[in-house]
């Protein structure tokens, strides 16, 4: 299958099996001449050939008026692979991205689409970068590409427009959502994103190398354990008693010479010595455990114990279903004093229970995320219930509603002041149909969407309905012209038929243009 994306404004990125096609128009370069292009690429390649994070093109062809660029990435995966992996095991790979922004002489196109993964040596490495004659169209800085870049493999977004929510993650532990916070919000500095990053990719490596120490030691106890010891003392005597001669066996050796007397004795006394020190050995070890046991006994349970085991058994009865149980355990206990886990089960709770209003009391921000849920819904009373309530105006709070009120005014007045979502994205593009701004349309999916197909092409449709409705209604002007000035009654039977049928598209446009 190949997979087709817009690069570079007016180029293409296509990938097919192990062959990876930048195509760019041959009018877009500062040449015409594929001689000179060929030229331009080869001096910036020579000037990397040690540098393996970048993709060198194994041909470089003149096509249907675009030069193709062609990549061999056999045995490489697609950037989106980062997206199945643990946090823990993209660390390197981000490092490896900050590297490549780090080397401010080599200008890279900044697309997701653009870079690859080496899985061996944990690397990414690019394949389109822009010489002299290929000139780069990248809409962000670097420090914000590696933000986003990042951001996009933690998460299910193709692109970021405002901060993620929790539920965009494909992990959602809080060290996940803490990691995304200081990478997206607080580093600032490509310098900063290394630090950070290589700072958590230490403690990683600490924690497993601490965890496979723990391992082995506890493979060691193993070996020492009481019910070896007791083997060892069965085995021992097993061996004494197979050793010991009986007393017909005792005269032969006896008589047969005083050596073997004397290595009998020898072998018993051995055997006896073993014994004699397992026994001891196991005296200590159950005098030790039996110390334990009563220190343990005597020293008072914390109280937390007992807390958590009413809290299973709290949970215990949300799993058969009695949620306003769990509900009222949880916020007997308090909200402050739950642990972290228990707090976000009883958020859960509240918001399929429809308790949001308690929700957003002890987790004011997720306000937004209650009203994008209550709108997808079409809980219109909910959202103004929601509204209300609110100690301050929020203005996520006031898209959701507005858009789902169709106050497409509003929603236009709000876009710039809300964090942008796939599905706020396209209720704007819709006010600005609905309102018939398709210019403004236009350079607002160009400002925040850029090559997104689908919202433009919603667009393009729009024109084409507006195009033929202003046709329509220059022709039902005439046909309504024939009605009132002509004299020949078929021209006026004819006239008045195709005004229905004019009036019929007309009505067939507006409705499509209201559902685009």
């Amino acid at each position: 299958m190949v997979i087709r994306t817009i690069a570079n404004k007016v180029g293409t990125i296509e990938i097919d099996g192990d062959s990876f096609y930048f195509l760019q128009p041959l009018s877009s370069f500062k040449t015409d001449e594929l001689e000179v292009i060929h030229q331009a690429y080869e001096s910036r390649m020579a000037d990397l050939r040690e540098d393996g994070q970048y993709l060198a093109a194994r041909d470089i062809t003149f096509q249907s008026g675009q030069v193709q660029f062609e990549f061999d990435v056999t045995d490489l995966k697609a950037f989106d692979v980062l997206k199945s992996m643990y946090l823990a095991d993209k660390l390197p790979y981000y490092l490896s991205l900050i590297s490549i922004a780090k080397n401010d002489k080599v200008d890279v196109l900044w697309q997701k689409e653009n870079f690859v993964l080496d899985t061996e040596s944990k690397e990414v490495k690019a394949a389109v970068i822009g010489n002299e004659v290929l000139e780069l169209h990248n809409p962000k800085n670097r420090i914000d590409s590696v933000k986003e870049l990042i951001i996009i493999s933690l998460t299910h977004l193709n692109r970021v427009l405002g901060r993620p929510r929790r539920s965009d993650f494909f992990e959602q532990e809080e060290e996940v959502i803490r990691f995304a916070e200081m990478i997206y919000l607080r580093l600032n500095t490509l310098e900063e994103l290394a630090s950070y990053i290589a700072k958590v990719y230490k403690e990683v490596q600490e924690k497993q190398l601490e965890a496979e120490r723990l391992a082995q030691q506890e493979q060691e106890k193993r070996r020492f354990r009481l019910p070896n010891v007791f083997s060892f003392v069965a085995s021992s005597s097993m061996n004494q008693r197979d050793q010991r001669p009986n007393y017909e066996a005792k005269k032969k050796v006896q008589k047969e010479s005083g050596k073997g007397s004397k290595e009998s004795n020898i072998r018993l006394f051995i055997g006896s010595g073993i014994i004699l020190i397992a026994a001891l050995l196991v005296n200590v070890i159950l005098t030790d455990a039996n110390k334990e046991a009563q220190a343990t006994d005597q020293e008072p349970q914390p109280a937390s114990a007992e807390a958590k085991l009413d809290l299973e058994e709290v949970y215990r009865q949300g799993l058969l279903g009695d949620r306003k149980a769990v509900i009222a355990a949880l916020e007997e206990a308090g909200y402050e004093s739950l642990e972290e886990q228990d707090q976000e089960v009883l958020i859960g709770l509240y918001r399929k229970t429809g308790a949001y209003l308690k929700a957003i009391e002890h987790e004011p921000q997720l306000a937004d995320e209650v009203a994008a849920e209550l709108a997808a819904g079409d809980k219109v009373d909910e959202l103004r219930v929601l509204q209300k309530a609110l100690p301050e105006p929020n203005p996520d709070v006031n898209f959701e509603l507005a858009a789902a009120m169709e106050d497409w005014g509003k929603v236009i007045a709000l876009r710039n002041r809300i964090e942008l979502t796939d599905e706020r994205i396209s209720d704007v593009v819709t006010a600005y149909i609905r309102t018939g701004d398709l210019q403004s349309a236009k350079v607002f999916i160009g400002e925040k969407a850029e090559g997104d197909e689908e919202l433009m092409n919603r667009i393009l449709d729009v024109e084409k309905l507006q195009s033929e409705l202003a046709s329509l209604e220059k022709e039902k002007i005439s046909q309504q012209s024939v009605i009132d000035k002509s004299a020949d009654k078929k021209k006026v039977t004819a006239a008045k038929e195709r005004m229905k049928e004019i009036d019929a598209r007309i009505k067939a446009i507006n409705e499509s243009i209201k559902n685009g």
